[in-house]
């Protein structure tokens, strides 16, 4: 595909350079017989500025006619028919609980943390959330969360709605991914949009930043042996070291550092507000990753809009960028293996896989509140986790939680743009649904 790309680059290419080349012959050799020796006449300037106008739109539509051949994709014919049978290992929700704590085991020993973060309510002022329109907040609460009590510490800013919050309250989380360093960068890509949507519609807004990125600082923490750490690097470089220096001693525990900060802060928000219709949670990139893990860990995230996070092991290498840092594939728990040495993965071999994970995400305990996830894919993704290999994947899934009869899981498929991001679309036509169907407790 990419060969035959550059080859039609090439043409387009030839014949952009061949109709320039005959333009500038035109501009060189003068063909209108009213010209004189001291430049055109007004008709031939305007011939010269047709002539221009057309080899501009020419160039424009060969441009972008050459664009939408190099992205468009089309499924990899080894993935036809992919059977996504040995990927689920549970098919009633007494199985699917049972997957349920054995993910939460694998990263807490203990269970689910019930701790909650230190409050300081009602800052006088918060850089982290400059961006978001003041009108639309009554204040801004500041959870800092410390991970496992290993003195690691992430921040949560809260914001709450103007006027009275409505009862019971509606929760939101908004997860950011691998941010670029600097405030001005921290809720760019559809973020604001998404933390402004939320508190129009009266949500108190919880907004979350990976560990080691944007305003997450911290970087040194104690093991629970006693031997003190830190991390040098920060972003995806800062996480793929994490891993590498710690994942021997704590083994999955290491995905407590990501995870544990929505746990606590779901925890916190519950606890403030008893009257509630439980937490809906919405993130892009490593928080759609951060999305994807806390709605399977914890049923009390009702709903939840992961954007761009996540795939399967087995579609990685057929979406272009889709390689994970080390949280995204970290194989004890999400490990997948050839059961029929044709080179697609095609089992579940860790303790959950991808797709485990999705399914969990929308599955409950009980058909009395159903759950909900949406997983949205840009499908022209600038990034990461485009495509069609969702295709492998959507029904069958959707499906299969179907018929366990406790939530509702699908996909929403944004062709509006190319880059990595939230969507207007996305805001639209899967937020405002989910969010209005959010009820409260029987």
């Amino acid at each position: 595909m990419i060969t035959n790309g550059l080859a039609q680059l090439r043409q387009t290419s030839n014949s952009i350079s061949a109709n320039l080349d005959a333009v500038n012959l035109g501009f060189l050799i003068d063909t209108n017989p009213n010209a004189t020796s001291h430049g055109s006449t007004p008709q031939s300037s305007c011939t010269r500025s047709g002539q221009l106008t057309t080899v501009g739109i020419l160039i424009f539509s060969l441009l972008a006619a050459t664009t939408d051949r190099l992205h468009a994709q089309e499924l990899d014919p080894r993935l036809a028919n992919y059977d996504i049978t040995g990927q689920i290992r549970f098919q009633n929700p007494p199985q699917a609980e049972e997957r349920r704590g054995q993910l939460v085991r694998a990263i807490w020993k203990d269970g689910l943390p019930t701790t909650r973060p230190s409050v300081r309510e009602q800052l006088a002022s918060s850089d982290a959330l400059a961006a978001i329109n003041p009108i639309l907040m009554s204040r801004v609460d500041l959870y800092t969360t410390n991970v496992s009590a290993m003195d690691f510490l992430s921040m949560t800013y809260v914001a709450y709605p103007q006027g009275t919050t409505s009862a019971p309250a509606r929760l939101a989380i908004v997860h950011a991914g691998h941010m670029p360093e600097g405030p001005d960068h921290a809720l760019e890509a559809g973020l604001q949009e998404t933390i402004e949507r939320l508190l129009e519609h009266r949500f108190i807004v919880a907004v979350m930043q990976m560990p080691l990125v944007s305003w997450n600082q911290d970087a040194t923490g104690v093991l629970p042996n006693g031997t003190p750490f830190e991390i040098h690097q920060r972003s995806v470089a800062g996480h793929d070291e994490l891993f590498q220096r710690l994942e021997p001693t704590l083994g999955g525990q290491c995905l407590a550092f990501f995870l544990e900060p929505v746990v606590q802060v779901t925890n916190e928000m519950l606890a403030r507000h008893l009257d509630n219709s439980g937490v809906l949670m919405i993130g892009l990139s490593g928080g759609g990753w951060t999305t994807h893990f806390s709605a399977a860990l914890d049923r009390r995230i009702v709903s939840s809009i992961p954007v761009a996070g996540a795939l399967p092991l087995y579609a990685r290498p057929f979406s272009r960028g889709s390689k994970g840092d080390a949280e995204q594939e970290y194989a004890p728990i999400l490990g997948e293996e050839d059961s029929n040495n044709d080179g697609v993965l095609d089992r579940a071999a860790g303790v959950c896989s991808w797709l485990e994970i999705f399914a969990l995400g929308a599955v409950g305990s009980s058909d009395k509140q159903p759950r909900r996830q949406t997983q949205v894919i840009n499908f022209d993704d600038s990034c990461c986790f485009n495509g069609p290999v969702y295709l492998t994947y959507r029904d069958s899934l959707a499906k299969r939680v179907a018929d366990i009869g406790t939530g509702e899981w699908q996909t929403f498929v944004d062709r509006t743009h190319r880059s990595h991001l939230i969507s207007k679309a996305t805001l639209d036509e899967v937020l405002m649904p989910m969010l209005n169907r959010m009820t409260p407790r029987p």
